[in-house]
């Protein structure tokens, strides 16, 4: 394989360099590169699930309000922070797979919180009342498509809020797949075949 810059393979300093016709903005980065797009993803689902455990925002305490507010805030900054990342990447790539391991995390957190105020502020939305815990356990069997059946959602808001995510786990599971081909895609072409 020529390593010139221009045909393909490594730039003297060891930076992916596109093959003859590919997009220069479709560079493979490589592994510092996907290592810090996976860290920062971690690193913020880190932070929103610090946020779900610890912010106040049961129904019996005298802050729930302010909870509430700094947890939207965190997760509308959390969208904000990936969208400006995405949208300033030299490896659109690697920027993608952040973004999904992201949009994942974001994800369950989201529905996690939604069934827990469901749980806390209308009674009865399900068979049991869902703590924390369990309330990102029943997001996480939705989400996986497992659904033990030991957590159901009796009210009609609790049900449109589980339909959502049923539905939208088809979306995630499309995006998911369809990076996936552009990986395999784009690693085909980089190698020539």
């Amino acid at each position: 394989m020529n390593d010139a810059p221009g045909a393909g393979g490594a730039s003297p300093d060891g930076a992916p360099v596109p093959r003859p016709g590919a997009p220069e903005s479709f560079v493979l980065a490589k592994g510092r590169d996907l290592t810090v797009a996976l860290l920062r993803p971690v690193g913020a689902a880190i932070v929103l699930l610090i946020g779900y455990f610890l912010l106040p925002i049961n129904r019996t305490s005298d802050l729930n309000i302010l909870g509430l507010t700094v947890g939207a805030f965190l997760l509308a900054s959390f969208c904000v922070w990936e969208v400006r990342k995405f949208a300033r990447s030299v490896h659109p790539l690697a920027t993608a797979m952040e973004m999904l391991v992201a949009l994942s995390t974001f994800y369950v957190v989201v529905f996690a919180t939604t069934y827990y105020l469901f749980s806390e502020y209308d009674p009865g939305s399900f068979n049991e009342y869902l703590s924390r815990v369990d309330a990102l356990y029943f997001c996480l069997t939705v989400f996986t498509t497992t659904g033990f059946g030991d957590i159901a959602a009796y009210s009609q808001g609790a049900r449109i809020a589980v339909s959502i995510q049923m539905a939208s786990t088809l979306v995630l599971l499309g995006l998911g797949l369809r990076f996936l081909n552009l990986l395999i895609n784009q690693k085909r072409q980089a190698t020539g075949g």
